[in-house]
């Protein structure tokens, strides 16, 4: 038989080279606890694993628009509740005014009652404000007191737009979160003016009410009473669009939970068998370096003998 020296080196560094290349593949899954490094590497499984990827981006996308919205909505809530504190602290200021048959103080209330609700209708979120209308950087109530307030109109004190922002939280829903300041405030704010004008137009607002100045401010007490109801309507509103949110983020959550296990069911190796395997191939690997270093130190004839 003969004997050739290049063919026994080239099987021996075959047989080395394949036990390094199963070494590789055994410490990579030990090391990434997953089967293959790309989808190639799971064959027919490939097509449901990707499917079940893209199913669970589309779910987080959802997720992250879902949280946004959140974070919106408890803003609008916040804002809303300065917004009908502001309201509700005008009745109550007027209302004691009343009580008392007193004005003295009247007025430093009412503008202070006033910016707590204009702080509210102007409130901002990531440095945009709420209630813009999609005129995110343009303040939707510019008066800063009732002297601004009282030299607008209805139609000019407000610079919001109309646009309610409106978001898709999950494939088949889609809310309009958005409200606009001219909607939530303006009843309010024309109030507010006619207070304000009134005021200015039947001087001194001081001492004790003439029948005129308690009938008005009686009205005024009134509306204001409504006013503030429109208020507390739209945080109600609000909250339950919080609630909606919440339940689909938890939904959301679910799902990608689902999808995650089904993917890790897949993809996932058994690292029990992979550390075997390990194990194995580097006793491969140093039975075939161990052969290959026996040829170095061999020559053909003691093959031979």
């Amino acid at each position: 038989m003969r004997i050739s020296t290049g063919q026994i080196w080239n099987n021996a560094l075959s047989n080395l080279m394949q036990a390094q290349n199963r070494q590789n593949e055994a410490n990579n899954q030990v090391s990434s606890q997953k089967i293959a490094s790309d989808l190639g590497g799971y064959g027919r499984s490939s097509e449901v694993i990707a499917a079940y990827q893209s199913s669970l981006t589309r779910t987080n996308g959802y997720t992250e628009v879902a949280k946004s919205v959140s974070d919106r909505l408890d803003s609008q809530n916040v804002a809303l509740e300065r917004a009908s504190d502001g309201i509700m602290t005008a009745k109550e200021g007027i209302q004691n005014a009343i009580a008392t048959d007193s004005l003295d103080s009247l007025m430093t209330t009412l503008q202070s009652s006033y910016m707590a609700f204009a702080d509210g209708i102007n409130y901002k979120h990531q440095g945009s404000y709420l209630f813009s209308g999609g005129r995110e950087d343009t303040l939707p109530l510019a008066a800063n007191n009732l002297d601004e307030l009282a030299a607008t109109t209805s139609a000019t004190a407000f610079a919001n737009g109309t646009v309610k922002k409106t978001s898709k939280i999950d494939g088949t829903t889609t809310l309009q979160t958005g409200m606009l300041a001219s909607d939530l405030g303006g009843e309010a704010a024309d109030l507010f003016r006619q207070i304000k004008q009134f005021a200015d137009a039947n001087q001194p607002m001081t001492g004790k009410m003439t029948e005129a100045q308690q009938t008005f401010m009686q009205d005024m007490a009134t509306k204001l009473g409504a006013a503030y109801d429109k208020m507390i309507d739209a945080t109600a509103l609000n909250g339950t669009f919080q609630n909606r949110v919440d339940n689909t983020m938890t939904s959301l959550e679910s799902q990608a939970s689902s999808l995650e296990n089904l993917i890790s069911d897949k993809t996932d190796v058994n690292m029990a068998e992979a550390y075997t395997r390990l194990e194995q191939a580097q006793l491969a690997v140093q039975a075939s370096a161990q052969v290959v270093s026996n040829l170095r130190s061999t020559s053909l004839l003691d093959l031979l003998r």
